[in-house]
């Protein structure tokens, strides 16, 4: 597949819609805009050209999701050994997918998700407590980074992760934003060193972040009406939901 595989109005309208429903997602749940985004583009247009895409809206948007919630210092300190260590992982992972195929690591990571989802359905998430919070801090944001750099797939592991510390609503969407963000600078470097960022992918990157920022406004709107249940409950179908379409990608190339 070329890189640019579609018609400009093909394009054009494929990487629209991937962010309509990605930012709607993510005001909803505070995750998901870079691994369901490159998915739907990735049905049209090369991965690496669609993390390159991608890149501008992910760190806007998350700028936005922790303003939302405000009060951001106590989860940046908290947090701020993981990301770190998820943002060496990321240039280390983004390395890796402009030099493989990186489509058996996004069904690893597929069925990482669907496992989960599965385990908070029937078993039940174990709550971490933050004792151990300082030691799994590095290893769980290096692996978080390696297979967000592979896949286009940033920060799923950590969202995992934080889910399972008992957080907030609140505490939760701006853990994750936070998280996404300060690694997303890391990642977006990552990129252009590896010459993902280009004049093809500028003008749709605007696009991509005006649209993604109109659907993210309708999905907060609806968030806040959501019950804590409930918004967990969606947290882990949205986790499943991309888990199964990263094993169909893996499996159909």
């Amino acid at each position: 597949m070329s890189a640019l595989a579609l018609p400009d109005t093909g394009i054009l309208l494929l990487v629209a819609f991937a962010f309509a429903v990605a930012g709607g997602i993510k005001g909803v749940v505070g995750l998901g805009l870079p691994t369901i985004s490159a998915a739907i583009m990735a049905s049209g247009i090369d991965l690496r050209l669609a993390v390159g895409i991608l890149i501008l809206p992910l760190l806007v948007t998350n700028l936005w999701q922790v303003l939302q919630v405000g009060a951001m210092g106590v989860l940046a300190r908290r947090f701020g050994v993981l990301n770190l260590a998820a943002s060496v992982g990321l240039w280390i992972g983004t390395e890796i997918l402009f030099a493989v195929d990186p489509r058996w690591m996004q069904g690893g990571l597929g069925i990482l998700l669907l496992l989960n989802a599965a385990f908070q359905v029937f078993g039940g998430m174990p709550v971490v407590p933050r004792a151990r919070e300082a030691m799994l801090s590095v290893p769980v944001g290096l692996v978080s980074g390696v297979i967000g750099g592979m896949t286009g797939s940033q920060g799923i592991v950590i969202a995992v992760y934080l889910a399972s510390l008992n957080l907030t609503r609140d505490e939760y969407v701006q853990g994750v934003g936070l998280s996404f963000l300060l690694t997303g600078v890391v990642w977006a470097a990552a990129i252009a060193a590896q010459g993902g960022i280009t004049l093809e992918t500028v003008p749709l990157s605007g696009l991509a972040l005006v649209v993604a920022l109109a659907a993210m406004a309708v999905g907060t709107r609806v968030r806040r009406h959501l019950p804590q249940a409930r918004f967990r409950q969606l947290v882990f179908v949205t986790m499943a939901l991309l888990g199964a379409n990263l094993i169909r990608k893996a499996l159909m190339g």
